[in-house]
């Protein structure tokens, strides 16, 4: 194969699902260059470690609640320098975070190609989620092949002139990475004692996630309102657990909103192979996460979408996912819908394929094969 393969790192949920994809170059015989950008430090490195992937370059660009200008201008720099240094042939990216924006502008600039994973989803709205849809769609305008997740990412982008023989539907890689976590790694992990200390078997568990920037201040509140509400008014029942992110936006809200309730359980941010145990033991989930929301989707556990809009409409299709946003009115409502009413609960506690079927990467490597050939 002419040429290298090169994959870029910004983030926790970048590393999970392109974790796939640099296990199937490996298999391939074309061991990727793995750069990071070190966007996520506190979050990233534990899951490079857990996953076994090493970057030959870490920019470790983080900084403290630095802004998105800051950040832009120290990715795209770093990464050029990254691309003159080692030549890729192209350059994979995941998803819709700051580094993939720049990653692919970096790459537009040195005239690298670009590969752009779980490419075309849209809300159709600049500001929501923000910065990720600006952010998806500056790097579909770079990229030079598209993967996309679904046949709805597909037709997004074939709506915005790109070119139909470069777009390829291969499925989500999150669901490589959550069936080889669920079938071969979590059942060899044994329990956190801590965790189980504070867990009570007797009750339902809900796992809730929640960090996502468009959400900061007044809606963030809503939320906490809505699980406050919700863990009192089924205090007999439920419990609810919610590792917390570490950004400072979520964190001091969560603590001061949170705090002292009984059956909310409030810890640092699990490991990746943590939270699949602890997800595949969940009754339903509440998140923003667009990950958790395509893991859960393919285990069949019902999620509530904290957000305003959301470009994972098959899941919500499929009926696991429901878009409550960030309403506490909404979020009690259905959350004990789901707890109090068997009939409905078991209709959206279906595991569906909508998100792939755990061999995206694969797809992906050898459409990577044949058009570097």
């Amino acid at each position: 194969m002419p040429g290298k393969v090169a994959l870029l790192i910004g983030t926790r949920p970048e590393a999970i699902k392109l974790m796939p994809v640099v296990r199937a170059l490996e298999r391939a015989g074309h061991p990727p260059y793995v750069f990071a950008t070190g966007q996520h430090r506190d979050l990233l490195q534990p899951i490079l470690r857990e996953l076994g992937i090493a970057p030959l370059e870490n920019l470790d660009l983080m900084t403290s609640n630095q802004s998105l200008g800051e950040l832009s201008v120290r990715i795209l720099a770093g990464v050029q320098v990254l691309l003159r240094k080692y030549t890729p042939e192209i350059l994979l990216l995941q998803g819709d975070t700051t580094s993939v924006a720049m990653g692919a502008l970096a790459c537009f600039y040195e005239d690298v190609r670009v590969g752009h994973v779980e490419a075309g989803l849209r809300t159709h709205n600049r500001r929501n989620p923000y910065p990720e849809e600006m952010n998806r769609r500056l790097a579909g305008c770079m990229a030079d092949v598209h993967f996309a997740p679904t046949e709805p990412a597909r037709q997004n982008l074939l709506r915005e002139g790109v070119d139909p023989q470069t777009v390829h539907v291969v499925g989500n890689t999150v669901v490589d990475a959550l069936f080889l976590a669920r079938d071969q790694l979590v059942p060899s992990l044994a329990p956190d004692p801590e965790l189980e200390r504070q867990l009570d078997s007797g009750k339902d568990l809900i796992l809730m996630t929640g960090h996502r920037r468009e959400s900061f201040g007044p809606d963030f509140y809503a939320i906490c309102d809505g699980v406050r509400r919700l863990a009192r008014e089924h205090a007999g029942r439920v419990q609810i657990l919610y590792p917390v992110h570490p950004n400072p936006n979520v964190r001091s809200v969560v603590e001061k909103e949170l705090t002292g309730i009984g059956n909310v359980i409030l810890t640092e941010p699990l490991s990746y192979l943590r939270f699949i145990q602890i997800m595949l033991r969940a009754r339903m989930i509440i998140t923003d996460s667009g990950g958790v929301q395509e893991e859960a989707a393919a285990l069949g556990i019902p999620v509530l979408v904290t957000r305003r809009t959301c470009e994972r409409l098959e899941a919500v299709e499929a009926g696991v996912s429901q878009l409550v946003g960030p309403d506490a009115d909404a979020i009690l409502a259905a959350a004990s819908e789901l707890l109090l009413d068997e009939k409905t609960y078991h209709r959206r506690a279906r595991p569906t394929s909508v998100f792939g079927d755990g061999r995206a990467a694969d797809r992906i490597v050898n459409i990577l094969l044949e058009m570097m050939r």
